[in-house]
């Protein structure tokens, strides 16, 4: 059983950046709303501000569902435990794995790669900042069904020749 875990800088900014950000913009939201009848114009900077909370908030919800801080993968099976509202452990079948998606998987450098069990209707999630986390996608990869590897590889193979492209 390998395990893959993310480094402490990482565990606080996924779990705790949120509560970081959220004051900061109620505390710039705050003097323009008390100034809205004053100027009208800065009605606009109230709008983007109130989205940018609405999205920076939906965004952190979803990572606390879906990102485990531990991942443990084995000859069969992946456990994710150490979620941010749940002490619950998660386990998916490598079997049952129906589609890999995100980051590397959609052939993207960075971002949050999805693995989604099509039994169980769950999804899980982690991100390339990972301690060895292109193991856990090559591992990942190796297990996976040979449809799932096919459709994945090519969107990875365009990774590498990218970087070509932009030398000639």
């Amino acid at each position: 059983m390998q395990t893959f875990t993310y480094p402490l800088f990482w565990k606080i900014i996924y779990r705790f950046g949120n509560l970081l950000v959220t004051p900061l913009l109620l505390i710039y939201i705050l003097p323009l709303a008390l100034n809205l009848d004053k100027k009208l114009i800065l009605i606009l900077p109230f709008v983007l501000s109130l989205l940018l909370l609405y999205y920076i908030n939906k965004v952190y919800f979803n990572f606390y569902k879906l990102v485990p801080n531990k991942i443990e993968i084995d000859e069969d099976k992946i456990y994710c435990s150490e979620f941010f509202f749940r002490d619950k452990t998660i386990t998916i079948f490598i079997k049952d794995i129906d589609s890999l998606s995100g980051g590397i998987f959609a052939g993207r450098y960075r971002g949050l790669m999805k693995v989604s069990d099509g039994k169980k209707k769950i999804s899980i999630g982690f991100f390339d900042r990972m301690i060895n986390s292109q193991k856990l996608v090559t591992l990942l990869l190796s297990k996976v069904d040979i449809k799932i590897y096919n459709e994945v590889l090519p969107k990875i193979e365009e990774l590498k020749i990218r970087p070509e492209i932009k030398s000639k």
